[in-house]
C-alpha cells in the first residue's frame, strides 16, 4: 500500500518537506511564508543562527499548525533544537487505517483544522472555524499525548503506510515525529492507542456528517 488514492495529499499532512522541496513550494506562497523559505535556505546551508532567527518569526506569530510543524522540521535540519517542553507539544496527529478496501487517513491539528482521506478517493478538508470539529480535533491530540512517553522522535524516514489490517498513529511535535504502529485490533485495545483510535473515529464521523450536510441537494 503506497498511500491510498491520495498519496500527495497524505504526504503534506506531516508538514516535513525536505529543505529543497520546501523552498520550491513556499517561495510561491504569500509573504507570511517567507520565514519558511529562509528556514529552508538555512537548513541547506546548515546555518543554525539564521534558522533560529527565522523560526522566531513563526513562533511569535499566529500561524497554522502545519506551518509551525514545517518550520520546526527545517529548523531541526539546520541544527536548532527545541526545549524539552516545546519538543513534546502535540501540534498534529495522523491516523492511518489499512482496510480491506484500501487506506483511510485522518489528520487533526491544534488549530482545529482536520483532513479525512477515504480509501474510495473522496476527501474532506476542514479549515473553517467549527467549534464541534475543533473540540474533537483537540480531543484527538490530547489522547495522542500518551503515545509520546513510550516512543522517541523518529530517526530516519517515515514508515510506509500500513497494509491491510494494520494501523499507524503519527504524533507531530516540534521535536519530531512519534510513531505507534501495529494491527488495528492491537492498537484499538491498547491502553494508549485505544483512546486515540476512539477519538479519531468520533472526529471522522463528524467530518463525514459535515461534508454530507455541505453537499448541494
Amino acid at each position: 500500500m503506497t498511500g491510498g488514492p491520495h498519496p500527495e495529499l497524505r504526504e503534506l499532512l506531516f508538514a516535513d518537506l525536505p529543505p529543497v522541496r520546501a523552498r520550491e513550494v513556499f517561495q510561491r506562497g504569500a509573504p507570511a511564508t517567507s520565514a519558511i523559505v529562509e528556514l529552508a535556505d538555512a537548513a541547506i546551508a546548515g546555518d543554525a543562527a539564521a534558522a533560529a532567527a527565522a523560526l522566531a518569526r513563526i513562533r511569535d506569530g499566529d500561524h497554522e499548525s502545519r506551518l509551525r510543524l514545517q518550520a520546526w522540521s527545517l529548523a531541526r535540519a539546520a541544527g536548532v533544537t527545541p526545549s524539552d517542553d516545546e519538543a513534546s507539544e502535540v501540534l498534529g496527529v495522523v491516523v492511518d487505517m489499512g482496510l480491506e478496501e484500501g487506506l483511510d487517513t485522518l489528520a487533526a491539528f491544534a488549530d482545529g483544522s482536520a483532513r479525512y482521506l477515504n480509501h474510495s478517493g473522496s476527501a474532506v478538508v476542514w479549515e473553517v472555524p467549527d467549534m464541534a470539529v475543533g473540540e474533537l480535533a483537540r480531543a484527538l491530540l490530547a489522547a495522542a499525548e500518551a503515545v509520546i512517553p513510550v516512543t522517541g522522535p523518529l530517526a530516519g524516514p517515515r514508515p510506509a503506510p500500513p497494509g491491510e489490517g494494520g494501523a499507524m498513529i503519527s504524533v507531530l511535535t516540534p521535536g519530531g515525529l512519534h510513531v505507534g504502529a501495529g494491527s488495528i485490533h492491537a492498537l484499538s485495545h491498547d491502553s494508549r492507542g485505544g483512546p486515540v483510535i476512539e477519538a479519531g473515529a468520533a472526529l471522522m464521523g463528524l467530518l463525514v456528517d459535515r461534508a454530507t450536510q455541505a453537499r448541494p441537494t
